[in-house]
């Protein structure tokens, strides 16, 4: 059997193979075999950019059996979307070919685009929830409302729902099966996009006996093209803790149009020893490495689902101060968690935690036995079953 799935994906295509990469492991191949495992074959739509030539070092294969691409033009941010609307209409006409159902990840305006077209073939159809729209596009009112509103009104006419968070976004956004109750025509669940395979596990860190007069401060956001992930509130906290004489040095992982924005702006601050950006890893143990090698995770976040760098750095033992943004109060407790723009608020938490190891020991065991909850053995068997209630309904 085979599903449509339409995927706010970022894929490069080799000009000259014909290969499909992306520049992170996000979603590589590995990510749409996950979908093998009910389906047959899976036809992933996806924005497309063209390259002559790929370094295999920065990019992860994408394209594999089974998994085939249908290229949708490389259009970015909501004005490019609306510059072409009728284009990808058009485009969208012709997408849907012998495909039994389909899964949509959404928010995103292509993604409802299709899941238009998709309707009028009256197939059998999920929505997986990854972010909610309202935080996403916070700064663009006409899509945060238009996209709000279209979630809300999907979730409830879809055959099956499911969210990356296991409360927050199923009550904002309820399901036909959440509202009027769980039938063989419609159903929900909740998981994580993330892969946390057992191998990518580390260990809870021991901050008692192995002290550094530095404290190794890490963050991740694999597009830097917006303050949404706080790199802004970030820079400003390094530049208080030097002010106030603390050693703290950050490493930015990560890359996108505003690197240089915030290099610069890492300059004016007088902190440009203390930060570095290193760019994108395509290899999922180079990420594991950096996070090892670094003593707390800082992310300022303010719009998630459920993100998965922080599940990652709880993995490998890694105490993290985030957000109270979506799901991310799933993850941490309360006193972990800053307003997005609360500088002060992450100044004195990183400070007390300097001043006090110990504290970073208990986080560090609290987080990693919270990351095993989603290894990929647990949340694969969820979106198995998941996946196989729809492929029932194609039947």
């Amino acid at each position: 059997m085979k599903a449509l799935i339409m995927s706010d994906a970022h894929i490069v295509k080799n000009n000259k193979s014909g290969d499909y990469w992306c520049r992170t492991a996000v979603h590589g191949y590995d990510f749409w075999k996950r979908y093998l495992n009910v389906f047959d074959e899976i036809t992933v739509v996806a924005r497309t950019q063209y390259l002559d030539k790929i370094d295999t070092e920065t990019y992860t294969r994408a394209d594999g059996k089974g998994v085939n691409f249908v290229e949708l033009p490389f259009v970015r941010g909501t004005k490019g979307y609306i510059k072409n609307y009728f284009k990808l209409k058009r485009i969208f006409k012709s997408v849907i070919k012998d495909e039994q159902c389909g899964i949509f990840r959404l928010p995103s305006l292509p993604t409802f685009m299709l899941l238009s077209e998709f309707k009028k073939k009256r197939r059998p159809y999920a929505i997986e929830v990854i972010v909610d729209p309202e935080d996403a596009y916070n700064s663009n009112y006409i899509a945060k409302t238009l996209l709000t509103a279209k979630l809300k009104k999907e979730c409830k006419i879809a055959n099956g729902v499911s969210y990356v968070t296991k409360y927050y976004l199923e009550k904002k956004y309820p399901s036909h099966s959440i509202i009027f109750g769980e039938s063989k025509t419609y159903f929900d669940t909740y998981y994580s996009s993330i892969k946390l395979d057992e191998s990518f596990f580390y260990k809870e860190r021991d901050f008692i006996s192995n002290i550094d007069d530095e404290l190794k401060i890490i963050h991740i956001a694999s597009a830097i093209n917006s303050d949404v992930k706080g790199h802004s509130t970030l820079l400003k906290v390094v530049k208080s803790l030097k002010d106030k004489g603390m050693k703290v040095s950050l490493k930015c992982i990560g890359d996108g149009d505003r690197r240089n924005y915030y290099e610069e702006m890492a300059k004016e601050l007088g902190i440009s020893k203390e930060v570095r950006f290193l760019g994108l890893f395509s290899k999922k143990e180079q990420l594991r490495q950096q996070l090892i090698n670094s003593d707390l995770m800082v992310f300022p976040s303010r719009a998630e689902g459920l993100p998965r760098v922080v599940i990652e750095a709880m993995a490998t033992g890694l105490p993290v101060l985030s957000t109270p943004v979506n799901g991310i109060p799933e993850l941490l407790e309360d006193k972990y968690l800053f307003h997005p723009d609360d500088v002060e608020g992450f100044v004195k938490k990183i400070t007390s935690l300097i001043l006090d190891r110990s504290e970073l020991q208990v986080m560090s065991n609290c987080n990693y036995q919270k990351a095993h909850e989603y290894s990929d053995s647990i949340l694969q068997n969820r979106r198995d079953d998941f996946y196989q209630k729809l492929k029932s309904l194609s039947k």
